[in-house]
């Protein structure tokens, strides 16, 4: 994948929301804590998965920390990061 390939920021926080939102009657924005929208250990795998699959990167190897799975955009920035690594 090329630099025009590659994702924004925005793009990501839009992709994350939609795959969230069918699993919680909470509007799910950029802000919103993984928390407050009842992301529990099984739903961040699943997101997990999902973000590999989506935009190949492996959040275990690029160093994933608690502080990176908070909210949607702090989950958001932290694909980015492991995105421009590659």
């Amino acid at each position: 994948m090329n630099m025009a390939d590659s994702p924004t920021l925005q793009s990501i926080e839009q992709m994350l929301c939609a795959e969230l939102q069918p699993q919680t009657p909470a509007k799910v924005t950029p802000q919103s804590t993984l928390a407050s929208i009842g992301v529990d250990s099984l739903k961040l795998v699943s997101l997990i998965l999902f973000i590999e699959q989506k935009f190949g990167v492996n959040l275990m190897q690029i160093g994933l920390k608690p502080e990176d799975m908070v909210s949607v955009e702090s989950l958001a920035a932290a694909v980015m990061a492991g995105h421009q690594v590659r």
